[in-house]
């Protein structure tokens, strides 16, 4: 049956409605809405196509698939569905597919930056690739605005830097992070980790009050700079039979900064007697451990699991609230070269959560107070925390591996020395690398673009390290 207008309107009314819930992080909401729209037209394809978006943020990447290729039935020709399943297939790791619906999308859409960017981070190119002529091309056009430029710019950096032209590289790369116009105060940042360090004392004197967890799995959260090797140490973790892997998650980071903020403001009024104080933090920890346990444990994670991976590398600020809020947790801190880790970061796009990284200066100082705060983590009597280091990972896997495991309280299984072949969605800039077997090709990196990372090198108070030579001068 044909629709009336009036019926096309009230669709188009509550597909925008649905737009602004879902861009505001109102995934509830959008779904409802985009379900209501598909209860009357079932293959509606941008209903479709948006729920499956949806499907994809909520872990469920083969329902997202399905969904929209449907929707790329009805619409074969629209760029964005093609691009939006190309990031689903790499996420469960079909990169043959994502790949070619990378292209796809910026065939049908030549100014596409995006899809050319996710398309560069899938393959390794080799030189004379006709990739880097489509994106120059692209980038000669005056009418492009500077985000799709920024895309075109990563894209061609990722080229640049896998066929060895590193000083062309590096020019994309500034071009791109600098287009990307993210703003970030050094002094804010210093000051919240400051208050962070402040307020933590304050729960020492509950430490010993916090509720029981229960036999129900625990979390193993696993720490450290973004690029540093994280996600691999969570792929290996994850492909123990007693371990699910969950991913990046920001429960942690929601109830600790409402926990920061019943801590700064139980030490403001005057005349409060010190056991109200006291009861009145002792019922903040309680919520937050009841919280974040509550979403941790929600997820699907099947039988006999004891552990279950939080991901989130910028977990690290929270540390000191750990004893109180989650007894009987894990720490594992990953560490990488620090000029490795910022260059890494440097040439990744991030979406959201890093704005940090798209300036050397802003980079620098952020990893010399991440620097300093797990130092001073480290310091405090009770937190149990393991510390694996990129480089020892790739000397000697099969030790550092099972370092890993005993501290985790695991029995050691070869499918951790075999983690590419675990099948588990990964949405992190890693989904490549936790596919692969370990490799030594990311080890001292930075020594290609040395001549580059001079002021990066002494903010970082690395000036003195000095093996690589340019134009027999040192770094």
């Amino acid at each position: 049956m044909t629709e009336s207008i009036a019926e096309k309107r009230s669709i188009k009314d509550r597909l925008e409605q649905a737009l602004i819930q879902h861009r505001a992080g109102q995934l509830r909401n959008a779904e409802a809405l985009y379900q209501g729209i598909l209860n009357e037209t079932p293959e509606h394809p941008d209903a479709l196509h948006l729920l499956g978006l949806i499907r994809g943020e909520q872990g469920q990447e083969q329902i997202g698939i399905e969904l929209i290729e449907r929707a790329l039935r009805k619409r074969p020709l629209a760029a964005a569905y093609h691009h939006n399943i190309a990031g689903l297939y790499r996420r469960v790791g079909d990169m043959a597919l994502a790949s070619a619906r990378f292209q796809d999308a910026f065939t049908l859409k030549p100014d596409y930056g995006e899809a050319y960017q996710g398309y560069a981070e899938m393959v390794t190119f080799a030189p004379q690739d006709p990739f880097l002529n489509a994106v120059e091309q692209q980038l000669t056009n005056p009418k492009l605005n500077d985000q799709t430029r920024c895309y075109l710019h990563f894209a061609a950096g990722k080229y640049l830097d896998d066929t060895a032209e590193y000083d062309q590289a590096f020019k994309h790369y500034e071009l791109a992070n600098d287009l990307a116009a993210r703003s970030f105060s050094t002094t804010k940042n210093r000051q919240f980790f400051q208050d962070i360090v402040y307020f933590q004392p304050d729960l020492q004197s509950i430490e010993a009050q916090a509720q029981p967890v229960g036999d129900e799995p625990m979390p193993i959260f696993v720490v450290g700079m973004p690029r540093s090797g994280t996600s691999l140490v969570e792929q290996i973790l994850a492909s123990h039979s007693r371990v699910f892997g969950a991913g990046e998650l920001n429960d942690l980071a929601t109830v600790s900064l409402q926990l920061i903020q019943t801590l700064k403001a139980q030490s403001a009024p005057a005349g409060m007697r010190r056991d109200e104080s006291s009861h009145r933090v002792q019922v903040a920890v309680d919520r937050a451990q009841a919280r974040y346990l509550r979403a941790l444990r929600d997820r699907d994670y099947g039988q006999g699991i004891q552990w279950i991976v939080d991901k989130h590398p910028l977990n690290f600020r929270f540390l000191g609230l750990l004893r109180a809020m989650i007894p009987g947790a894990k720490v594992v801190h990953v560490r990488r070269h620090p000029l490795d880790t910022c260059l890494s970061c440097f040439f990744q796009n991030f979406t959201k959560g890093q704005d940090y990284s798209f300036n050397l200066s802003n980079l620098g100082q952020f990893y010399i107070d991440y620097q300093r705060l797990m130092n001073h983590w480290s310091a405090i009597p009770g937190l149990d925390i393991h510390t694996v280091t990129y480089e020892s990972m790739l000397a000697a896997p099969q030790a550092v591996i099972e370092s890993l495991l005993a501290f985790c309280e695991l029995p050691f299984e070869p499918a951790c020395l075999t983690f590419y072949d675990t099948v588990r969605p990964v949405s992190t800039a890693s989904f490549n690398q936790v596919r692969q077997p370990i490799y030594q090709t990311s080890k001292a990196r930075w020594r290609h673009y040395a001549q580059h990372l001079g002021p990066l090198a002494r903010v970082l108070d690395l000036d003195a390290e000095s093996p690589a030579m340019i134009t027999e001068s040192r770094l």
